[in-house]
């Protein structure tokens, strides 16, 4: 797998500047490292081993016996992995995006040997060229001063990386990602209509999967994206024409009703109550940084049947929690202070934003640029649900992940003032002065 990997690597370098290619290799030598890394530190570090060494476990069985009896146990794991009724013999994970998570750990140890290391390094190189694809859909619509933090972004956030390089569902969900939104690229300029459509389906299908509520931020995120691409006209302002808005909401809804007739849970009625069950959930299973932002004593019956509306209440606290923790004074083991520390790294960044452009600002940028637009709402989506379902530090590290890539390009694409230059000069002019960031169309 190590060698399909540096050969798939090989390939990026040659479509790529050596500029490029130099991140592009730190990029592909982290997610190695975190591949092999995190199967250290569930192993040796996490005594109860974890989701990604349940999943090995199950699978292993299941593998043999397909190499047995392939004909017969072949459409059942396909089944589990649709999310449909299984006759599965064997003691496996299931249940909605937990049993095609299983599914895959089962035909990864199937093709590679019931090999641990071979099935994550293999979702680690399918990451990494995922978030090369992202950053090649997304650079075209990136002004060029701004391609060395999109660069960044995409290819070394911390938590980007490390927790989208090994045999969870979050990395899974890393792989559809670029190829989602790569037919959105397209879309947006008007080209490969039918290639894109077909591609944003199956993206979407495989997002759907394992972790629906990222596919409802990546429509929300596209649709805003769209809108804004279309309806920018100086550069410096958005011109609201009725069709752009209308095929924005129509991507939406279209996004939206069919997320919502696969997984019911995804409905307005039963979200408010699904998310606080699942806090409730993770809050009554013990562990070492267990938290709860609407109180103590809050129990599951008690959260049960509270609306969306009432959920939303609690938006200000899940965005913070979603976005900044844990602190550092929350810190009790090794891994949740590396945490903490790329947590206060993203803060200092935030408040640097504020205090170099301010909200109205930073808003403006946002506004003026489509990519960013869609960074700023594919963050604020991902974090509100995560930070709304989750009672576990730990398990918020790993939930968040694919958004962080978005986040960090947009923090430090915000803090970075724009220079004007002089007419026929590269250097700035002595007026320099900073002014919203613009589309590069």
């Amino acid at each position: 797998m190590l060698a399909v990997g540096l050969a798939i690597h090989a390939v990026v370098l040659r479509l790529h500047d050596r500029e490029e290619g130099r991140l592009l290799t730190l990029s592909f030598a982290l997610h190695v490292a975190a591949s092999i890394g995190l199967i250290l530190v569930y192993t040796y570090y996490y005594t109860e081993g974890g989701d990604m060494i349940s999943y090995h476990v199950a699978a292993t069985p299941v593998a043999d016996a397909l190499r047995y009896d392939f004909g017969s146990l072949a459409t059942e794991v396909t089944a589990l992995l649709l999310q449909r009724e299984h006759r599965i013999p064997y003691d496996v994970l299931d249940g909605s995006s937990t049993g095609s998570m299983q599914a895959v750990a089962i035909w990864l140890a199937f093709l590679l040997g019931n090999s641990l290391f071979a099935s994550a390094l293999l979702i680690a190189v399918c990451s990494y060229a995922s978030k090369v694809i992202a950053l090649s859909a997304l650079k075209r619509h990136t002004p060029r001063e701004y391609h060395a933090e999109l660069r960044l972004g995409l290819l070394l956030s911390p938590s980007g990386v490390v927790w989208t390089s090994v045999l969870l569902k979050e990395p899974v969900v890393m792989v559809f990602v670029g190829p989602f939104l790569l037919s959105m690229s397209w879309l947006v300029e008007g080209r490969r209509f039918a290639p894109a459509i077909a591609l944003a389906i199956l993206s979407g299908a495989g997002i759907s999967l394992f972790k629906p509520y990222v596919l409802m931020a990546l429509v929300a995120a596209a649709a805003t994206w769209l809108l804004v691409a279309r309806g920018l006209r100086d550069g410096r302002r958005i011109t609201i024409r009725p069709q752009y808005i209308a095929l924005a909401a129509a991507l939406a809804l279209t996004g939206f009703s069919g997320a919502s007739a696969v997984f019911p849970k995804l409905t307005l009625d039963s979200v408010g109550d699904s998310l606080a069950y699942q806090r409730r959930v993770a809050a009554e299973v013990e562990g070492g940084s267990n938290f709860s932002i609407e109180g103590e004593g809050v129990t599951r019956d008690s959260e049960k049947g509270r609306s969306f509306g009432e959920q939303l209440a609690l938006a200000p606290l899940a965005l913070v929690t979603a976005l900044f923790r844990p602190f550092l004074f929350e810190a009790r083991k090794a891994m949740q202070l590396l945490n903490a520390l790329e947590m206060t790294w993203l803060l200092a960044l935030f408040v640097q934003v504020l205090q170099r452009t301010g909200a109205r600002g930073a808003l403006a940028r946002v506004l003026a640029s489509p990519v960013l637009s869609f960074c700023a709402v594919i963050t604020l989506v991902l974090a509100l649900g995560t930070g709304l379902s989750t009672s576990n530090l730990g398990a918020l590290s790993r939930y968040r992940a694919p958004m962080m890539p978005f986040f960090l390009f947009l923090l430090l694409a915000l803090r970075k003032p724009l220079l004007v230059t002089a007419p026929g000069t590269s250097a700035p002019s002595p007026e320099t002065r900073r002014r919203p960031l613009m589309s590069a169309s």
